[in-house]
């Protein structure tokens, strides 16, 4: 059995042959497929996905960002099970440094906010 896990180590099973770019997540039915797009749109839950086939790892990425729509397929498996595909792949390197950049300023945001804070108490 092949599976995807996510950083919180949230995992789904896949039918076999997935890739970045065509991962084929299997759940018991429709409804089910909340849970697998609540962990695809999980802040920082695609830092790190990992590929396992048969518990060996396959494949190891970091960095990784959903493609809309969120699932381009929706389905059933031949044994009635909900089979949903979507898409994910590494960041660019610009949306890597937008990231970052992101971080900081929110760091010096909250430095300004509380320093605004101890002058604003002062006076």
């Amino acid at each position: 059995m092949e599976k995807i896990i996510f950083a919180d180590k949230t995992e789904f099973e896949l039918l076999p042959g997935a890739s970045l770019g065509e991962n084929k997540v299997v759940v018991q039915d429709f409804a089910d497929l909340k849970t697998v797009a609540e962990a695809l749109t999980k802040e920082g839950n695609l830092a790190t996905v990992q590929y396992k086939s048969n518990d060996q790892v396959t494949g190891e990425y970091k960095d990784m960002k959903l493609e809309m729509p969120l699932f381009r397929e929706v389905g059933y498996t031949d044994n009635k099970k909900a089979v949903a595909t979507f898409t994910i792949r590494e960041k660019t390197e610009t949306e890597k440094r937008l990231d970052k950049l992101e971080k900081g300023q929110a760091v010096q945001d909250g430095a300004i906010l509380e320093l605004a804070g101890v002058v604003g108490g002062q006076v």
